[in-house]
Parts: structure tokens; C-alpha cells; sequence
């Protein structure tokens, strides 16, 4: 492989504006040799970044700057974590592929699917984030709008970084540390942490820009729900509006913020397995995990970590080092460093297409389906 490929340079680059910015990362175009070495369609692929043995492979549709930015968060995890761990990642050269904000999973030449109607919509919908492998080759593939933070995208949590995290567990821990993690996470749910997420649906499929019923739009979405039900609800305080209670006259619109409150407990995307657990807590480590939602609770920080999972935190240390760095939105990190030229108020807006937000709402409405009988028992009786 040529030289060129295994080490950072500074670079000057020019992405969307005439600034010149230095950088420890370059964006160059996709190698022969590395295309025949992780055996990449070259009628795709014609972007790469080559940043501590890992690859970041795009379409010419990603921008340079998302390219940069998935190189810094690496370049700082792989800096400070266990040295060992770092060398197990590197040696298993693995490779990122960055979904262009304007693309679809099911374009990407690995992960082509033979799905159609609502399961398509539902693949490419629900892949844009995740770690796998193709071949003997551990792949991770992000979406450019959560590494970027656009409009439509992520904002409230990193997902790189939590998708590394299974990077870390799966190429990069040793036996010793694999069973220290399954002890942690078996301590995690026997002392019953990581089970206090927030047991409550957005609903969002109110489109009109005018005002129309909100009993008769939920009621239409819940049919398996009884119109009883739902004006009580609505009645009752369980369902929102823009933050507070309303009753079953309301009238919204599309702006309008709807939550539908179940009560009770609810378990967070930490518990959901012993691989989640490890990427959630990771995310606290560098202080970048979303709160108070149906997959989480109020735990998003170092500090918070070791007084709330002194387990699962002495295990972060230990892998991940207890060094200063912490994750710090790109958005408000422009213009510096590798960001320099970069204008988020002039970066893409995000929004899913129609058929692909169907998917999704149908996917929300059938998790949430058995947390009906929570407001069932409160108000119509057990």
C-alpha cells in the first residue's frame, strides 16, 4: 500500500468556501489499492480519509468537512483510549462508510437490499447508523447529517460515537475486559439502574398546516384504541401540547409538539443488551448521550457516570484512559481547525421522504402499542 495511505499529512484544503485551513487529515480520492484492499465499487466510492489504520470511505455527494469530522472524533477516542485496544482496532482495519445526507442505505453497494414497499422504507429508515461485518472486515456506517449536525439530523447525542463504542467492544477489548463488561452490565440490572427512561410517544403525524382535531387525528392513528380512551386521555393530562395538558377539544398543526405520557417505568437503551450497554455508557464517558427520553434517562456525563455505574465507569477508564477530551457539537466548533469555512446556517436541511417517515411513524406506533393499557387500567379500569 503506498505510504501516502497510512500516515496524516497537513493538508490545505478547499471544501465549500475559498478558505485555506490546515488539518492533520486529508480528503483524497479513492486509491486503487485501497478500493482492491477493502473491495470497494469504485463507480461509488470516491472519497477516502485514512486516519489511525481506519478508512472513511464516501460517494462524491459527502462533504469534505463530514469526512474531517469523522476523522477528528476518531483521532480523538483512538489518541487517549488503552494503547492496546487501540492497536486491535487498528490491525483490523476497519472500514467507515459515510451515507450522504441525500442518499439511502439501500444505494450503498455493501448493503444493497432486495427489500421493497414498507420493508424498504423501513431499512433505510432505521440503517443509518450501525456496525457490522462484511466479510472478515468490521464495517460501521454513519449517516453525514448526525455527523454533522444538520437541520433533521442528530443534535442531541453523537451517534459516531456511539457506533464506535461497538467498534471498541468488538475489535478492540480483550477477553479480560469482555467479562468485566458482562459483569457490569449483570450488576447494572440487578441493582435495577438504566430503567428509568421517560415512557412517552411523540406523535407526529399531524401535517396540516391549518387546525384540525386532535381527537380525531389520534383517534384515527390508534384504531386498536377505544375513542373513549383518547378524549379521556386528552381529558386527563396524559397527552401534551407543546409541553402542557390540554383536553379533548384542542385543536394543531403541524408545528405543534404532541406527546402521548404513558407513565411508568420505562427500560433505557442501556439495558436493552450487554452491546448497547457498553455504547451508552461510552457516550456518557465523553459527556454526549441524550436525556429524558423513552431510551434514556438523566445520566450524560463522566461525573454523573461514576456516582450512578461505578462498574460500568471503572471500566471506562480503564479501556477509554481518563483523559480531558470530550465531545463538543460540530456546530459549535466551526470555523476552527478542521472546520474552518464551515457556515452551519448553510448547510443542508434534512428531512425524511414521505413513504421513508410513514415507516417509521408505523414503527413508533407499534412500540409504544402495549403502553396503551397503561392509560387502559387509569382510566377505564383494570
Amino acid at each position: 500500500m503506498p505510504k501516502l495511505t497510512r500516515f496524516s499529512y497537513i493538508v490545505l484544503l478547499f471544501l465549500t468556501s475559498s478558505v485555506l485551513a490546515k488539518t492533520p487529515y486529508e480528503v483524497q480520492p479513492l486509491s486503487k489499492e485501497l478500493a482492491e484492499e477493502y473491495k470497494l465499487d469504485t463507480s461509488f466510492y470516491k472519497k477516502a480519509t485514512y486516519v489511525q489504520d481506519i478508512l472513511i470511505a464516501t460517494s462524491d455527494k459527502v462533504s469534505d468537512y463530514a469526512h474531517l469530522e469523522a476523522a477528528y472524533l476518531y483521532d480523538q477516542i483512538m489518541s487517549s483510549i488503552d494503547k492496546e485496544v487501540a492497536q486491535r482496532i487498528r490491525d483490523r482495519r476497519v472500514l467507515c462508510i459515510l451515507v450522504g445526507h441525500d442518499e439511502l442505505t439501500s444505494q450503498i453497494p455493501q448493503f444493497k437490499s432486495d427489500k421493497t414497499g414498507k420493508e424498504l422504507d423501513f431499512y433505510n429508515w432505521r440503517s443509518r447508523g450501525f456496525l457490522t461485518k462484511v466479510g472478515d472486515r468490521s464495517v460501521v456506517l454513519f449517516a453525514e447529517e448526525d455527523v454533522m449536525e444538520y437541520e433533521g439530523g442528530m443534535r442531541l447525542e453523537s451517534i459516531l460515537i456511539h457506533e464506535f463504542g461497538h467498534v471498541v467492544q468488538f475489535a478492540g477489548m480483550s477477553e479480560a475486559q469482555v467479562q468485566k463488561l458482562t459483569d457490569a452490565h449483570a450488576r447494572a440490572k440487578a441493582v435495577g439502574i438504566w430503567n428509568d427512561g421517560r415512557a412517552a410517544q411523540r406523535y407526529r403525524r399531524v401535517k396540516s398546516v391549518t387546525p384540525v382535531s386532535l381527537l380525531e387525528a389520534l383517534v384515527k392513528s390508534f384504531p386498536d384504541q377505544s375513542p373513549e380512551l383518547i378524549k379521556k386521555c386528552l381529558n386527563g393530562g396524559d397527552i401534551l401540547v407543546n409541553g402542557k395538558p390540554t383536553d379533548s377539544k384542542a385543536q394543531v398543526t403541524v408545528e405543534d409538539k404532541v406527546l402521548i405520557v404513558f407513565g411508568g417505568p420505562k427500560i433505557c437503551y442501556a439495558q436493552r443488551n450487554k452491546a448497547e450497554y457498553w455504547a451508552e455508557v461510552l457516550q456518557c464517558w465523553y459527556n454526549t448521550n441524550r436525556t429524558m427520553d423513552h431510551d434514556h434517562n438523566h445520566i450524560h456525563t463522566r461525573e454523573q457516570l461514576r456516582v450512578y455505574d461505578p462498574a460500568a465507569a471503572a471500566l471506562c477508564e480503564e479501556v477509554l484512559g481518563n483523559g480531558k477530551w470530550r465531545f463538543v457539537s460540530p456546530r459549535d466548533r466551526a470555523g476552527k481547525k478542521h472546520l474552518k469555512g464551515y457556515d452551519p446556517s448553510a448547510a443542508p436541511k434534512v428531512s425524511l421522504l414521505p413513504h421513508i417517515e410513514t415507516a417509521a411513524y408505523d414503527y413508533y406506533d407499534n412500540y409504544w402499542k402495549d403502553f396503551w393499557q397503561r392509560l387502559a387500567d387509569k382510566h377505564l379500569g383494570k
